[in-house]
């Protein structure tokens, strides 16, 4: 009979065949090392940090078994920066060189070269435009779809924000899509909806679309170049100076010669477009409001641009943009307007209506059994910060 040390440590049957490359257990089959891995709770896999005598670590597998460690490590952090960098785009990758380095942003500019320009970044410039605004822009948290979904941007040549704007229509129809704030907030909304059409054109209708275009411009420039001849056609006439009396009535013609030109340039002036019919209406989301009220919407108009009615208000990252059609009577189930919001909190103060973002989740109740005694000694001014 076999020694027992000479035979399998799980069943003593059969001698060992299998060493566990961890805890050096020896074992017949796949079927004890199994076993073995549940008793000792054992993941069967080697630990690279286990100390070796120099002997077995001074010979080829030793020396593979380190390069594979620390290569290991190596690819480990690479794809830690790549989801940090590409997926979850937490930090830039600039960011990430400098946090490690331990610099500053010049002195991290000035190793790699990069110069420095006259002109601040337009980061600086969105923050010097909102403080004059007194628009408060919330942060979310970065990795949030919201922080992600926001590209608000600096227009150097309209020295304006572009703001990344949610237009929410037909109830919970979402949609992200760019405007300037010094332009009608409207025109953005239709260029939007413009863009939409065209992408569900069919192939058919999009070649007849480019055929009655093409066909509109040509009625144009034919319209411009007979314009044109009679523009011309006119100054020839008045090339010499017009007659002060005439030579077979004696009748004088009291007729200013400027009175002519401006006769002229009044009939090829452009006609002023007429104004614009809109058949919508828009409310702007009022952000950080108490979780027992419906939702804040605010009217807002489709022509005034979108700086001037986001002036002394609160935006969470980019403003949302409720549409509606210009018959509805009220605004949908679940919301409700600013003056009635303003209205059920009474003179309730910023601090203690503004609370669903809040995370003193414990003192809610004390706050609003208490408010009752202050609603009459605080006010709130309508759609203002405070």
């Amino acid at each position: 009979m076999d020694d027992l040390s000479s035979l399998c440590t799980i069943c003593h049957i059969e001698p060992p065949i299998y060493t566990c490359p961890r805890c050096t257990m020896q074992t017949c089959s796949l079927e004890c090392s199994k076993r073995h891995k549940v008793r000792s709770m054992c993941n069967g896999i080697r630990d690279p940090t286990a100390f070796l005598p120099i002997s077995e670590v001074a010979t080829p597998w030793g020396l593979d078994h380190d390069y594979n460690f620390i290569h290991g490590i190596e690819t480990r952090i690479q794809r830690s920066e790549k989801v940090l960098i590409e997926d979850l785009e937490l930090v830039s990758k600039e960011e990430l060189e400098r946090a490690r380095s331990g610099e500053t942003i010049e002195e991290f500019n000035r190793r790699i070269g990069k110069k420095n320009n006259n002109e601040p970044p337009g980061e600086a410039c969105i923050e010097r435009l909102l403080n004059k605004e007194c628009i408060r822009v919330i942060k979310a948290p970065k990795g949030m779809r919201r922080s992600k979904e926001n590209t608000t941007s600096w227009n150097k040549k309209q020295r304006n924000i572009v703001w990344q704007v949610e237009w929410m229509r037909d109830g919970n129809r979402r949609t992200l899509y760019r405007a300037l704030g010094n332009k009608p907030i409207g025109d953005f909304y239709e260029a939007m909806c413009e863009e939409e059409r065209k992408l569900n054109l069919t192939e058919e209708e999009r070649r007849e679309e480019k055929r009655n275009e093409k066909k509109r411009r040509a009625d144009d420039h034919r319209e411009q170049l007979a314009k044109k001849a009679r523009i011309e056609s006119e100054a020839s006439d008045m090339t010499t100076v017009p007659l002060l009396q005439n030579s077979e009535t004696g009748a004088w013609n009291l007729t200013p010669f400027y009175s002519i030109l401006e006769d002229i340039a009044m009939a090829d002036a452009p006609s002023r477009p007429p104004p614009k019919i809109r058949n919508y209406k828009f409310f702007l989301h009022r952000p950080l409001t108490p979780a027992s009220f419906p939702k804040v919407l605010v009217p807002i108009s489709p022509d005034k641009p979108l700086m001037e009615q986001l002036r002394k208000r609160d935006v969470l990252e980019f403003p949302t943009i409720h549409v509606l059609p210009i018959t509805a009577k009220s605004v949908p189930e679940g919301f409700m307007l600013e003056q009635d919001f303003l209205k059920a909190i009474g003179n309730k103060s910023k601090g203690e209506t503004d609370t669903d973002m809040s995370d003193s989740d414990d003192t809610s109740s004390d706050d609003t059994s208490s408010s009752e005694d202050t609603d009459s000694d605080e006010s709130v001014e309508d759609g203002e910060i405070v």
